[in-house]
């Protein structure tokens, strides 16, 4: 729906470690631990930039509406 074309134009603009994980964790629907043995990087680390880019993107699709 739009909600989703709206996310996936907007994703673009994370930059490059927040847009990694969104897209291992919810494009390809993999769990904490796998992006994190794919990028090297600890598990709360997976967590917190998935929260940082959601909250961005939040604001973002906010502004744009």
């Amino acid at each position: 729906g739009l909600m989703i074309s709206a996310f996936a134009q907007t994703h673009q603009t994370l930059d490059e470690p927040r847009r990694a994980v969104i897209i291992l964790r919810y494009e390809q629907g993999l769990s904490v631990t796998d992006p994190a043995e794919a990028l090297g990087i600890a598990p709360g680390t997976v967590k917190s930039r998935c929260h940082a880019a959601i909250s961005q993107l939040r604001d973002l699709l906010e502004n744009d509406s």
